[in-house]
């Protein structure tokens, strides 16, 4: 069968062409460029189907076999005009196939190579018909409109016996169809007895029901194509205009990837969402300790920052076991003795660090890090003023890594745009954030004092909407442009690699640049400046690109000054906790093992409930390196260590 990885949209050209082959040849063209994965068109050889006594005087047949039989002689094309239009398919580049209805034409189809057959509603219960086609060995897709459960039933299995690739349409054979006739919901059950992939035939006015079809489970969809929708002949009515199904199509596409998996995903939007939207217990006033608790000792509030309100339950008539304040969140360590904040010291032999806020790095230096990352919000940028800083420590043993806002003012910042208010707003934006850099910088006594402290910035390239195309050149132009306009002395500057569909402003994205493994290099190159590389970025446009990671490594690996480990999945979910997503701990480890030049566990929300989740990736990487690198000698290990 065709590929059904996604939706497979055909174009049915059916007889809109009246019998003209350049407007044939034009509506598979429009069609092609509408989306369309394939056309079709009809073929017949009269003399075949009808009576003769028909044929000869059609006032002998009912008003509708008059009617029908006058447009197919007027639509009528011969076999050498099919055989062109097929020719013309292949050009542009569509996947051609053609619905006979008759052993002539089948024969005919099967001569010229066609790949897939179609057999029409019609012909759905005429047995030699079907058997004829099976004989081919082609894939075969047959509606079964103007057919019962029963008469179904009875083809299916003599297709099975037959051993026949083949789909079934779910179909209504009026033109235009009425809405209450379609019945969608036969379409699982279509699936059931066939035991094959099930789609829809609509012909339906718009496509509301073609939409509809594929979220219970059509995996092929058949529409007509016109260019005159109020045109002479049966199907116009029922069809589409080229703008129409160009809209069907991409509608299709949106529906087919909401469809995901029959499983509660908890994407990183929401649950930044519920971060700044949710509520965590805290208490509700000052209480000392031995203080009991009961209900009326905590309460919920925003933002959510640690203990769900749904496990309240779990803290009642519990014993504290130190002061606490009020608005103070609640943990599991207030009520347990066994735990103490000071987890184990971690035995990772490279340079590892945590992430953290201006405000809130340090409740995360008892774990010991080499270095610390300092994860910006504009609102530190703004009146920033270095003799007001307030550090509760004089001097810090780490290295800084300043990580820049990726918004400033609430606007989104982007180095590739052409836009001149977005260009000065992320100028400024990024100068503020060189200058507190280096107010920073001589605290931190980590700092490799020849170099400066790091400082990563994202180079942007983002819009809401998947852009057609991009003049990348010029984006990447003046992203070279932009940065070297400022003056980054003393300071090291990392753009780092971007995922295809990036969360900002709590929904989802589309990413540019910095997406390419190749392009990075080339950047980096151009630049003489190295990358921040963010290992669950890089996996999900592995993922959308269809590559391996192992190869985007490979491309970037010289210009790699600095490392974000995660884990991602798909294409859109990032920053997972590692083991729970398609990072392969081979490369990790072999990543880690040749490159010394400092990570940080980026997990998404990891600093919550007391940097939990920061903690189960070290204790991760801990044991990859430990198991692994025991086999090692330490001449090797002291040599990487101190490489950089």
């Amino acid at each position: 069968m065709i590929n059904l990885d996604r939706v497979h949209v055909i174009a049915e050209v059916g007889i809109n062409h009246n019998g003209d082959i350049e407007t044939a040849k034009k509506l598979c063209k429009a069609a092609y460029d509408s989306g369309a994965d394939s056309v079709k068109v009809q073929v017949r050889d009269l003399a075949s189907i009808y009576t003769k006594e028909v044929l000869a005087d059609p006032l002998k047949a009912e008003h509708g076999t008059q009617y029908l039989l006058h447009e197919l002689k007027k639509a009528h094309l011969t076999f050498d005009q099919i055989k062109e239009i097929k020719k013309y398919c292949e050009e542009i580049g569509v996947l051609f196939f053609a619905t006979p209805f008759d052993n002539k034409s089948a024969d005919f189809l099967y001569d010229l190579d066609c790949s897939l057959f179609k057999i029409g509603s019609p012909d759905f219960s005429n047995l030699p018909l079907i058997k004829k086609v099976s004989s081919f060995n082609k894939p075969m897709i047959l509606s079964t409109g103007m057919s019962s459960k029963e008469e179904i039933i009875t083809v299916v299995n003599y297709l099975h016996d037959y051993k026949a690739d083949f789909a079934l349409l779910h179909c209504n054979s009026t033109y235009p169809a009425s809405f209450q006739d379609i019945n969608l919901k036969f379409i699982p059950e279509l699936g059931k007895i066939a035991k094959k992939p099930v789609g829809y035939s609509g012909h339906e006015r718009g496509f509301a029901a073609t939409l509809a079809a594929i979220a219970v489970g059509a995996k092929i969809v058949e529409r007509h194509i016109t260019f005159d929708i109020d045109g002479d002949g049966p199907d116009h009515s029922s069809s589409l205009s080229p703008s129409e199904f160009k809209e069907m199509v991409k509608s299709i596409r949106e529906i087919e990837s909401s469809l995901g998996k029959e499983e509660k995903v908890f994407n990183q939007g929401e649950q930044n969402n519920r971060l700044s939207l949710g509520k965590s217990l805290v208490f509700s006033e000052n209480f000392n300790n031995g203080h009991i608790l009961t209900e009326n000792c905590l309460i919920s509030k925003t933002p959510a920052k640690g203990i769900s309100p749904i496990e309240l339950e779990n803290y009642i008539g519990k014993t504290l076991n130190r002061d606490v304040k009020e608005d103070e969140y609640i943990f599991p360590k207030h009520i347990d003795k066994n735990l103490n904040d000071n987890s184990h010291r971690y035995e990772i032999p490279r340079t590892w660090g945590i992430v953290g806020r201006l405000n809130d790095f340090e409740e995360f230096l008892s774990l010991r890090p080499d270095l610390v990352e300092i994860h910006l919000t504009w609102r530190d940028l703004v009146n920033f003023d270095a003799t007001k800083l307030k550090l509760s420590q004089e001097f810090y043993k780490q290295d800084l890594v300043v990580h820049a806002p990726e918004y400033f003012n609430d606007e989104l910042i982007d180095f590739t745009s052409p836009d001149k208010n977005i260009t000065e707003m992320s100028l400024d934006m990024l100068g503020k954030t060189f200058e507190l850099a280096r107010a920073l910088a001589p605290k931190f006594q980590g700092i490799d004092q020849n170099q400066g402290p790091r400082v990563v910035v994202h180079p942007g390239g983002h819009f809401k909407s998947r852009p057609v195309s991009t003049d990348k050149t010029s984006q990447y132009k003046l992203l070279q442009k932009n940065l070297l306009s400022l003056n980054s002395e003393g300071l090291r500057v990392l753009v780092e690699n971007m995922p295809p569909y990036p969360w900002y402003f709590g929904g989802q994205w589309h990413n540019t640049v910095f997406l390419d493994p190749k392009e990075i290099a080339q950047f980096a190159q151009e630049m003489k400046w190295g990358v921040c590389y963010d290992l669950s970025h890089a996996q999900l446009y592995c993922n959308y690109a269809n590559i391996h990671l192992k190869d985007f490594s490979k491309s970037i690996m010289d210009h790699i000054h600095y490392l974000h480990i995660s884990d991602g999945k798909g294409t859109t979910q990032e920053g997972l906790q590692l083991g729970s997503g398609n990072l392969d701990f081979d490369h990790l480890f072999h990543l880690l093992h040749q490159l010394d030049v400092g990570f940080i566990p980026e997990i998404w929300q990891g600093h919550l409930n007391q940097g939990e989740g920061f903690k189960l990736a070290l204790d991760t990487i801990e044991n990859l390196l430990k198991n692994k690198m025991s086999g090692l000698s330490c001449s090797d290990n002291d040599h990487n260590h101190h490489h950089h």
